[in-house]
């Protein structure tokens, strides 16, 4: 079922066996596996009901909302995201970064066909390789099963883990695999746009998430407290809004669960946890907030080093026979960085749809001073404090983008082909975050490295996880999202077994 917080009268007190915070795709993951396992799950969104208005509609209905409650003091960001805790700044804008509606940022380009893109983690994406980051508590054997679970819920092309490999495309799309010295060829998928949208694609039983009888979506409902005592959260305050504009705070009441599973974004998570004074025993939640920043015409392509063929696989195509509109296209990624301390993972684009200029992305050091903190200032509807936070890449991140691009030219230059790279000041002004907020209450075995064990359960409460990329202890270098699926996955999982119910 779908409800509206305001219809809640002040003073109700909901149980259920889990509640989740936030419903994008983490959120809305693990409640359509837990009801899977006969699990009930009431799922909380803070936007306001705007479905009659249509997605599009509807989505920049929120933004207003999003200023008033989600602004705050972001500095540090490059001049693009300058404004990155609200972004977007005009209403005609297309969305970014991060939305307060229901499904997330899973709808945050209504304009593209594709979204979404996907591609797991390798094994050395999980390694201790950066200064006292203690790596991840976990490795890709732990993760084989819910990726394999995660690309066939999110309808990608072929079986995993072939689906990924370079090989397997080159069969289906008629291309080369191209070689580049000390480089491999990095496959995607973009999921298609049927389903981009957690919050209202349609599963293979013709059910959206909120036609399942155990799932209870309640929009226009937001999370004020965390209540805790003694190491065990016993009840959650949410509150709602009216409808007048500005709005105001409408009705407050209780939620109380056997379980509870924090999926708000990176930003909001950690927020949330201060707001609570939740699981930050050693000043840790917050911190470590990492992206991938990327940059447009960095790279500069003066002379093609790949025949058609092997621009074939590189370039954004979708396979023949593809009913769902699933994207593959492939990047550059060095194989050797890793043997380097400090040095990030990155990819590098071919894309001679848009001529000669290339893309540099790359995967951004954990830096405990990049990191999201309470302002002294409170917003106006529920008086809470806004947000502060303060992006800041580090010399591990400048040796990232020297050495890697010393490492591309050379190879293009070996290959028959030329480019030229900008300075590193120069990528620093013009980079963008991209969308992927990953860090801020990252996974670890220690409570002195992370806010979260390996099962996502915050440290010190025997009752409260976290799901999103905001546990992941470092950015690994392919976008979130296929991760963050399988991880909630995976937290279902635990979930069904801890609570012993279904």
């Amino acid at each position: 079922m779908i409800s509206n917080g305001k219809d809640y009268p002040t003073g109700t007190t909901l149980k259920t066996h889990v509640c989740i915070i936030g419903s994008g795709p983490a959120g809305l993951t693990a409640a359509w596996e837990l009801q899977k396992a006969g699990i009930e799950v009431i799922v909380i969104e803070g936007g306001r009901d705007n479905r009659k208005a249509g997605n599009e509609g509807g989505l920049k209905l929120s933004w207003a909302d999003k200023k008033l409650l989600y602004g705050g003091e972001a500095d540090g960001f490059p001049p693009r995201d300058s404004d990155f805790l609200i972004l977007p700044q005009k209403v005609d804008d297309d969305p970014k970064e991060r939305e307060r509606y229901f499904g997330g940022t899973s709808y945050a380009s209504p304009t593209l066909p594709y979204w979404a893109q996907c591609r797991p983690a390798e094994p050395v994406d999980f390694m201790k390789r950066f200064g006292d980051s203690p790596g991840w508590p976990i490795d890709l054997d732990d993760l084989h099963d819910y990726y394999k679970r995660a690309s066939v819920l999110c309808k990608l092309h072929g079986d995993y883990p072939e689906n990924f490999t370079a090989d397997y495309w080159a069969k289906v799309l008629g291309a080369k695999v191209p070689t580049l010295e000390k480089f491999d060829v990095a496959m995607y998928q973009f999921v298609g746009k049927d389903y981009r949208n957690f919050a209202t694609r349609t599963f293979d039983d013709g059910n959206t998430i909120w036609d399942y009888p155990l799932i209870n979506v309640i929009l226009n409902a937001t999370l004020i407290d965390i209540y805790h005592a003694r190491g065990t959260v016993k009840h959650l305050r949410v509150a709602s809004m009216n409808d007048s504009n500005p709005p105001q705070k409408a009705t407050e009441f209780k939620i109380k669960a056997d379980a509870y599973v924090l999926a708000c974004g990176a930003v909001a998570n950690a927020r949330q946890l201060l707001l609570s004074n939740a699981g930050n025993e050693y000043d840790l939640v917050g911190r470590y907030f990492m992206c991938h920043p990327l940059s447009g015409g960095i790279v500069n392509t003066t002379k093609d080093y790949l025949t058609p063929d092997e621009a074939k696989l590189m370039n954004d195509a979708t396979p023949p026979g593809e009913l769902n509109g699933v994207t593959t296209g492939g990047r550059f990624i060095p194989n050797w960085p890793h043997t380097m301390q400090g040095i990030g993972r990155c990819w590098f684009w071919y894309w001679n749809r848009q001529g000669w200029n290339n893309q540099y992305y790359f995967e951004m050091a954990p830096n405990p001073n990049s990191r999201v903190t309470l302002s002294n200032n409170r917003e106006e509807v529920f008086n809470q404090r806004k947000t502060k936070i303060h992006w800041e890449l580090s010399d591990f991140d400048r040796g990232t983008y020297v050495n890697t691009t010393r490492l591309f030219g050379s190879a293009v230059d070996h290959k028959g082909g030329k480019v030229t790279f900008a300075d590193w000041d120069t990528v620093k002004t013009t980079s963008v975050v991209n969308g992927h907020h990953i860090g801020t209450t990252r996974m670890a075995s220690s409570p002195t490295k992370g806010v979260v064990d390996q099962n996502l359960k915050v440290h010190s409460l025997n009752n409260l996880y976290v799901a999103g990329a905001s546990v992941f202890p470092s950015a690994l270098i392919s976008n979130p999202t296929f991760t963050i699926i399988a991880l909630s996955i995976r937290l279902a999982d635990h979930l069904q077994s801890k609570l012993g119910c279904g």
